[in-house]
């Protein structure tokens, strides 16, 4: 029986895109930091140890695929990640590690 593929070609190449953004370890560090808490960027920069101007660029793409949403509370712009399906994916892909690599 043959899989049909051509008609779902378009859906395929958006997940290839999306696993491309996750596979990145510092964007699936920081995308599962702010499934814990939403936080600023320094708060962000100082709990990764990572310089500000690279989480800001972490985000912004994150924020181009949908991943991580923001608000701004007075000055302050805060990071969330309130995506069910995302969340669902990243502790499903946790837990898969946990039973391969042993």
């Amino acid at each position: 029986m043959a899989t049909r593929i051509s008609g779902e070609l378009p859906n395929i190449i958006k997940i290839s895109r999306l696993f491309k953004v996750l596979g990145n370890p510092k964007r699936l560090q920081l995308i599962y930091l702010l499934i814990q808490k939403s936080m600023s960027v320094s708060e962000i920069s100082s709990t990764l140890n990572w310089e500000q101007s690279g989480v800001s660029h972490q985000l912004q793409l994150l924020r181009k695929y949908n991943l991580v949403q923001q608000h701004r509370h007075g000055k302050v712009v805060i990071y969330h990640l309130d995506d069910p399906k995302v969340m669902t994916l990243i502790a499903d892909a946790l837990s898969h590690a946990e039973d391969i690599v042993k």
